[in-house]
């Protein structure tokens, strides 16, 4: 049995404590405002039709990038021992969690987040979308592996009985002192902690999969990607928005469409998500920083 506690000590939340009524009802307005974008588009829209790579060749045109071999970081027992460990959580809770497990990132697309914080050897990692933690788990990780860099996690969780004690829940004690959590949505919060970080090395999209929201986060977010940095964006067959990302000119723009072979929970199930690199080198950014 895994044991396990409270959330991470975000912004009004974690360990125990409860937000503001006036947080509580902001969040309230802006998780409503994102399940009737989510619906409406849903109902609007159909699917981006996207050309894919499968997660193979994805691999091996990363190779080309950085000019190394990848597959064996994906060998490397940090990333091993962070799936087993959340694999059995994810197990463990299924019965009495408030989140739905599809919320929690998918195999393949924790090992990138992985294997890109290895490659790109980041200072600074800004995500947004936390729910268990999952990516931020692989991420802090790899981070801890590199030996810097920080984790700032922008979330919303949902306004359910118990959701502090499991948000984020996937990330270990002896990572935390890695990770910031930002609680609120991404077009409050954002602004101004791009603001504050200045550049960001590695950037990934997990929050609401609306054209609007993914719109504005990658424009908010790519402006502010270092040279050779990257950008992850999960479900993005759900719109235009990563398709249009690619009319900025990325050293390389790759939408992966695979099946997970060890999912973290469930059955194995079909993934989607893009990868972009910023032009300049893809080399680890300088420690002048």
């Amino acid at each position: 049995m895994i044991a396990y506690g409270a959330g991470p000590d975000g912004p009004g939340e974690g360990g125990g404590k409860v937000p503001p009524l006036s947080r509580r009802l902001l969040d309230g307005l802006d998780l409503l405002g994102g399940h009737l974008s989510a619906a409406l588009e849903r109902l609007l829209s159909g699917r981006h039709p996207y050309e894919t790579v499968g997660w193979e060749r994805a691999l091996v045109d990363l190779e080309v990038l950085f000019g190394r071999e990848v597959r064996p970081v994906l060998r490397e027992s940090a990333l091993l021992e962070t799936e087993g460990r959340v694999r059995a959580l994810l197990r463990d809770i299924r019965r009495e969690d408030p989140f739905l497990q599809r919320w929690a990132a998918d195999s393949l697309l924790a090992r990138c987040c992985y294997l890109l914080c290895r490659l790109l050897r980041p200072r600074v990692v800004l995500e947004t979308g936390v729910a268990y933690g999952v990516s931020s788990a692989f991420i802090l990780a790899a981070l801890q592996e590199n030996g810097r860099g920080e984790l700032h996690s922008v979330d919303l969780p949902p306004l359910r009985p118990r959701a502090g004690r499991f948000w984020g829940i996937a990330v270990p004690e002896r990572l935390r002192g890695r990770w910031r959590l930002h609680r609120g949505a991404s077009r409050r919060v954002l602004p101004g902690l791009l603001e504050e970080l200045g550049e960001v090395d590695l950037f990934l999209h997990d929050s609401l999969h609306t054209l609007q929201n993914m719109r504005f986060e990658l424009g908010a977010v790519w402006p502010r990607l270092r040279p050779g940095g990257a950008v992850l964006a999960d479900d993005v067959e759900r719109n235009a928005a990563f398709a249009e990302l690619r009319g900025r000119g990325p050293l390389l723009w790759r939408v992966i469409s695979d099946r997970e072979r060890r999912p973290l929970h469930g059955p194995p199930a079909p993934v989607v998500f893009g990868l972009a690199v910023k032009p300049g080198s893809p080399a680890a950014p300088s420690a002048r920083r």
